[in-house]
């Protein structure tokens, strides 16, 4: 076997291992997110998000059939926070990396 054809090998394992795992689990779920004006669960409504977190700095949907998802960034020293609602209500928290 060549050294070319071992090092695309041993590169290929590489990312298999470490670099796709981390890409696949990027987002943590999260039970509460806590802000400023209280802490946010499942089954609260955007109303009582926004009152508690203020407003989001981004709102994204992908379809009209999925979620909408709000993205909150707290700074540096916290983690980016992703709020999930289907039907106004919260559905999901989940936790990325630091924001900025």
């Amino acid at each position: 076997m060549s050294k070319n054809r071992i090092a695309t090998l041993l590169l290929t394992a590489f990312m298999v291992m470490f670099v796709m795992p981390a890409n696949l689990s990027a987002l943590d779920d999260a039970s509460s997110l806590e802000c400023d004006g209280g802490i946010v669960s499942r089954g609260d409504s955007e109303a009582e998000v926004r009152d508690k977190c203020g407003d989001p700095q981004k709102v994204t949907r992908e379809d009209a059939d999925s979620p909408i998802i709000w993205f909150y960034n707290f700074g540096p020293s916290e983690f980016v926070s992703y709020v999930s609602f289907t039907n106004g209500i919260v559905e999901r928290i989940q936790l990325g990396g630091y924001g900025d």
